[in-house]
This record gives structure tokens, sequence and C-alpha cells, in this order.
């Protein structure tokens, strides 16, 4: 098998971790994130609870859980599908270090975070949806559909520019990266702290620019959260709104960083790569704020809801495939 084959089962690994991220986001957005209480099963059952039997069991052994057969499906079906994206990584690693003679840390690497997202997957259960858990969940699922789009490129050998990427450019690409990083989490704690609503005007929040309901002390606590059930959120409104708030203007931040990055990046003279991956970047991120705009205009409609997602997956993917190219032009080239 040559690097070409394992360069295309990459790519399609990425598809594959980004149908699971919108599977996740899914169920955290009908509140099916405990529809089963216990993992790796279900009610003790490798399926969920269907007959008359299994339910009165169910009853008796969660006496506390309300069972939800539709939210317990959906949770379920959402860890097989995990499951199988598991068996597909570790088989794109195995193929990688048998049949190929560059490096393997990568795939290696990414064989042990999913293994990490798995124990994520259990805490998430286990600590009852906490947010620092959810939010660390969702990241190390886009992070696992990015190493793998990064693999993708690296057994395809992309073709890298004999000028060297100048500096101001290579650290405008690394700051738009990390704003991104940053954004994603920001969204991901938005959204497992209940709080995607607590703004329901654009582009001011609450008929205000700097809304006076904001309280910041608890909004951003990370640690140290006490040991409760988090579904339907425990934030009060004013940390909800600090939150929310927060989330917007680190999406202005960072769209004022990309889009001076872009204008640098399409000076140069050279480095053809690059520039059809920010290219393709600009289209996602113009479709990311529209869908962020979306979400408060209408509501938060699930299926808009879980395109932002994903859509987020993929941005962060493409801006960490021009990081991957600047990097190696930088270090490398000429």
């Amino acid at each position: 098998m040559d690097d070409s084959k394992i360069s295309k089962l990459s790519f399609l690994g990425a598809a594959f971790t980004l149908f699971v991220i919108s599977l996740g986001a899914w169920v955290r957005l009908t509140d099916a994130g405990l529809g089963c209480p216990d993992w790796p099963g279900c009610y003790g059952l490798l399926t969920t609870p269907d007959t008359v039997d299994e339910l009165a069991k169910a009853k008796e052994n969660y006496p506390d859980a309300n069972i939800d057969i539709g939210k317990a499906w959906r949770e379920m079906l959402h860890r097989y599908v995990a499951g199988l994206l598991g068996l597909y990584v570790f088989f794109v690693t195995y193929i990688s270090v048998k049949y190929s003679e560059k490096n393997y840390t990568l795939p290696v690497l990414i064989s042990i975070l999913i293994i990490v997202q798995a124990i994520m997957g259990m805490l998430t259960v286990t600590m009852l949806v906490k947010p620092t858990v959810v939010t660390t969940h969702l990241f190390f699922g886009m992070l696992t559909a990015t190493l793998l789009f990064i693999n993708g490129l690296k057994y395809a050998d992309i073709s890298i520019s004999q000028n060297k990427i100048p500096t101001y450019v290579f650290a405008g690409i690394i700051v738009t990266w990390s704003l991104l990083v940053l954004q994603i989490l920001l969204g991901g704690w938005t959204s497992t702290n209940y709080a995607s609503l607590a703004c329901t005007d654009f582009p001011k929040c609450l008929g205000q620019w700097y809304p006076k309901e904001m309280i910041f002390d608890g909004a951003f606590n990370l640690l140290n959260l006490p040991d409760i059930n988090y579904e339907g959120g425990f934030l009060a409104y004013g940390s909800k709104v600090a939150v929310h708030y927060v989330h917007r203007v680190t999406a202005l931040v960072l769209t004022i960083f990309f889009i001076l990055t872009i204008y640098a990046i399409f000076k140069l003279k050279d480095h053809l790569f690059l520039k059809r991956v920010i290219g393709v970047s600009i289209v996602f991120f113009i479709l990311q704020v529209v869908l962020g705009i979306s979400n408060v205009v209408y509501s938060l409609p699930l299926n808009i809801a879980v395109w932002h997602t994903m859509n987020a997956a993929i941005l962060m993917a493409l801006i960490s495939g021009a990081l991957y190219y600047s990097l190696i032009s930088f270090t490398k080239a000429k």
C-alpha cells in the first residue's frame, strides 16, 4: 500500500469524524447526553431497554432516571458509531506503521487521542454532562478530525514552495489558528452551559452593546464545579449572558485577524497550496458567521446548531492545514 492510499484513507477518516461530531452535537442539543445513565451499556444492556421486562428492570436499577427510549437510542447510536470510528483510526495507524517509511508519530498519536476520547465519553455520562468535560470531549473530537486531515496532507506529499513563507504571514496564521481554537472552546462552553440563547437579538445583546445584565463571576469557572446534574444548565442568567457575549466578541476579533491574514497571504507571489486552503477556508468562515447569527435570530434550530458545530470542525481542520504548510515552509524552505 503506497502513501497516496494512506492519505486518502486519512481524509476519509476525517470525514467520518465530522459525521461522529455531528451525531454528538445532535445528541447534546436534544438533551440526550444522559439518555443512558451508565457506560458503556445502557441501563445494563448492550442496546436499550425495549421490552416490558427490560423497562421494569431498568426502573428498578435506576430509580432516579427518567427513562426516555428515544434519547437512549440517540445516545447509543452515537456510541456505536464512535466505536466504529475508533476501529477505523486504529486501522489507519496500523497501515501507516506497516506500509510507509515515513515517521508514524502522528498516526500513533491519533490512536492515543481516540482512546482518550472514549474515556471522555465515559466521563461525560458518569460526571453528568459537566460543562468542562463535555467541552473537552467536543474539542478532542474536532482535534481528531484535524489530525486525520493533517495526516492526509502528510502522506499526500503536498507541494511546498521553495521560497520561505514570510515571518509576518506565519505569525498571522498562528494568531488566527490560536483565536479559532479559543473561539471553538468558547462555543463549546456556551453550548454546554445552555447560554446560546442568553442574547436573542443581533448585533446587540439584550438591546445593548454592553449588556448591564452580565455577571462574570462564576461564568468561566472551569474547575471545582459541584457534583450535580448539569443537564439544562446551572449558571445564573447573568453569567450565561457573559459567556454568550464573550463568544461574540471573540468571533469579532477572530474575523479581524483572519481578514488581515488573508490579505497578507494573497499578496504572496507563490505558495499556491496555502492560497487554495485559505480560499476554501474563507467560504466556510463566512458560512460559520451566517450560521452563528442564524442560531440567535431563529432561536437555535436543531439543524442549524448541528451544522454550526460541524462547520467549526471543518474550519479548524482547514486552518490547521494552513498552519501545517506554513510550519514546513518556515522551517525548511530557503
